[in-house]
């Protein structure tokens, strides 16, 4: 898995370096238009934007919850969200050392079973907001982009599928999701690993998953989390697009800052195991950008400003997780990874 990882950072700084020999005179042009005034205020809007995004995603997790917490408990989750994705800003593939120190951190109100058990559906639901974002670009290109009709039914019924999939994942979690998977893996590996204790901690594990889905006044709180997961993630990336272009001094429509985001979202999605996006997040503003009939150069801009504002974020969440002593830990999972 190192040698993998390496392999793909090459790839993403190539990917890079191609774009900005490509595009280094008008990407420097395009830097130099915010001027003084961005890096003052403008650019930590940007950043507020994302952290008013944190809030809203913690609400969503804070419904799945379904045992009472002690207050101050809000302001704890936020803090647990914000170091816990801050590993997947830096390692797509963190993610899911991400998860696991989220239920780490509200150990203090919450048992850690039941506090992953709250991470996975929140992952699960986000996932499927994701799709949905997707999906709802899918049917913006049919009105803003020139291509065949067939092509855009191909993706459209390629993604309904997909979606298809999740709903049978949430299915599975219902009726025991982790039990389900781990009887996929052949008998002597799963005997190796599991015994008694461990299976019967995977069962309680299932249980607080499936607590969600036992009653209709429960599965209502999973269909609030995915509002709040779609429309707090759409807005956020809308609204970061849309602005950068507009403090580098282009006029886009909002239908246009739209796509260009949910494009993004789509391509690094398809190419999740790229480390950070490195590459592929700034090629795809560029190519959703030339697509749309502006200059393919003001993507590169898009792409380096957001990066910029995802590490102003990672740093606040390796602070976060080195103040509450969960930074070992973190690398002990990623460890795990590359096993």
């Amino acid at each position: 898995m190192k040698k993998t990882k390496i392999i793909f950072i090459i790839v993403g700084i190539v990917i890079l370096l191609v774009l900005f020999k490509t595009f280094q005179k008008e990407t420097i042009e395009y830097l130099q238009k915010l001027g003084l005034e961005f890096w003052v205020w403008q650019f930590w809007l940007i950043v507020m934007i994302f952290f008013i995004n944190h809030i809203v995603l913690t609400y969503g997790w804070r419904v799945l919850i379904n045992r009472p917490l002690k207050k101050p408990y809000f302001i704890k989750l936020i803090l647990a969200r914000i170091a816990g994705d801050s590993t997947s800003a830096i390692n797509s593939l963190g993610a899911v050392a991400g998860e696991p120190l989220k239920a780490l951190f509200i150990k203090e109100l919450l048992p850690f079973k039941s506090g992953l058990a709250s991470v996975v559906l929140d992952r699960t639901i986000h996932t499927i907001a994701n799709l949905l974002l997707i999906l709802t670009g899918i049917v913006i290109s049919l009105f803003i982009l020139k291509i065949p009709i067939y092509a855009t039914l191909l993706t459209l019924l390629l993604f309904l599928a997909v979606l298809f999939v999740m709903c049978a994942v949430l299915i599975k979690q219902r009726d025991g999701f982790i039990e389900f998977f781990i009887n996929k893996i052949p008998g002597a590996l799963r005997n190796r690993f599991l015994n008694e204790d461990r299976w019967s901690k995977i069962r309680t594990l299932d249980e607080e998953i499936g607590f969600l889905f036992s009653s209709r006044e429960n599965l209502r709180h999973f269909y609030v989390s995915l509002g709040v997961h779609y429309f707090s993630v759409l807005v956020s990336g809308f609204l970061e697009i849309f602005l950068i272009i507009t403090f580098i001094g282009v006029n886009i429509t909002v239908s246009h800052a739209l796509f260009v985001y949910i494009f993004g979202l789509f391509l690094t999605s398809a190419i999740f195991f790229m480390p950070a996006n490195l590459g592929t997040s700034e090629g795809s503003y560029s190519l959703a950008l030339k697509l749309l009939g502006y200059d393919p150069a003001l993507g590169l801009s898009v792409g380096i400003i957001r990066r910029l504002r995802s590490f102003v974020w990672s740093a606040i969440g390796m602070l976060i997780l080195m103040y509450a002593g969960l930074l070992k830990k973190e690398v002990e999972y990623e460890q795990r990874e590359d096993i």
